[in-house]
């Protein structure tokens, strides 16, 4: 079994995952190689998996990365699979979880060329937390105080080509931070707890954590809705992407990011499904549940 690990040649921090998952892979008896997905020299057809795992550049080269995941996903096995990525690489995805009725943090989708009412955004959320859209990191995420429209729309002028997010700064981020539990083969794996992050800062995280009882049920849920619109069961939303469904089973590794809302709820912030770091380096031995999703996925061709 010949498995490529997915990285890029920019690399904006080490990624830590890489050389625990080329050794888990190593222990089943399969060969992981760390490629980057930019080489236009690499034959992914040559592999029986290729997992995306470090792709932390393709923010500013978005086409071609689409363009990337087609080619692969018509040569072999793409995991996670390219609708799933799709979907995933654009975060209007929120809207569409809380239509259905999922905990999500609220957030307004400003598209690119539009400045938005601030006023009527600080009035509705407070505090601001505006983002790109299409990310990966913090990369261009601030924090704006309520009423301060001058920084607001200099921020949407300095991204006018980007669709942006725009959401409500939550307190519980600001004091304790966030939670990111992570899934492989649609199971919990482990979870981490993080510090609030902004554009430029370091990764934050806080270690190993146990996650509460309604923090793994709204990760449940999320998940659920997921697979099931991957297998067709209700479609892709209705939204015209070109996006497509997958021959059913769970997702090889997805990271949901939450916190709590004022009344204490958990909030989804992000679901990562593209290429989140899994923190393998805090959970080594948990690599094995990745491997395992990995194998069975090829297996079934």
């Amino acid at each position: 079994m010949r498995v490529a690990l997915v990285t890029c040649l920019d690399m904006p921090r080490p990624d830590a995952d890489l050389p625990i998952l080329v050794r888990a892979f190593a222990e089943r008896g399969a060969c992981a190689e760390i490629v980057p997905w930019e080489d236009a020299g690499v034959a992914w057809d040559a592999f029986d998996a290729v997992l995306v795992r470090s792709t932390w550049n393709y923010v500013g080269r978005y086409r071609e990365f689409h363009a990337w995941i087609d080619r692969v996903a018509a040569a072999t096995r793409l995991l996670n699979p390219r609708g799933a990525l799709l979907w995933n690489l654009h975060k209007r995805y929120l809207a569409e979880l809380a239509a259905a009725g999922i905990d999500v943090v609220p957030t307004e989708v400003v598209l690119h060329g539009v400045d938005p009412d601030w006023e009527s955004l600080f009035a509705r959320f407070g505090d601001l937390v505006v983002k790109p859209a299409v990310s990966a990191g913090s990369f261009a995420t601030i924090r704006v105080r309520r009423g301060d429209v001058a920084a607001a729309r200099a921020h949407r002028m300095a991204h006018l080509e980007r669709d942006l997010l725009v959401q409500p700064l939550l307190a519980s981020v600001v004091a304790h931070g966030e939670t990111n539990l992570v899934h492989f083969g649609g199971r919990f794996s482990h979870a981490i707890h993080k510090g609030a992050r902004w554009d430029g800062d370091a990764e934050q995280s806080r270690g190993v954590v146990q996650p509460e009882a309604d923090e793994l049920a709204l990760a449940t849920r999320v998940l659920a809705y997921v697979e099931a619109h991957g297998r067709g069961v209700h479609g892709w939303g209705g939204h015209g992407w070109d996006v497509h469904g997958w021959d059913g089973g769970a997702l090889a590794y997805a990271r949901v990011d939450m916190a709590r809302g004022a009344d204490g709820r958990p909030l989804l912030m992000e679901l990562e499904i593209v290429e989140p770091s899994l923190f393998l380096d805090r959970a080594p031995a948990q690599a094995s549940m990745l491997v395992d999703a990995v194998l069975g996925a090829a297996a079934r061709g």
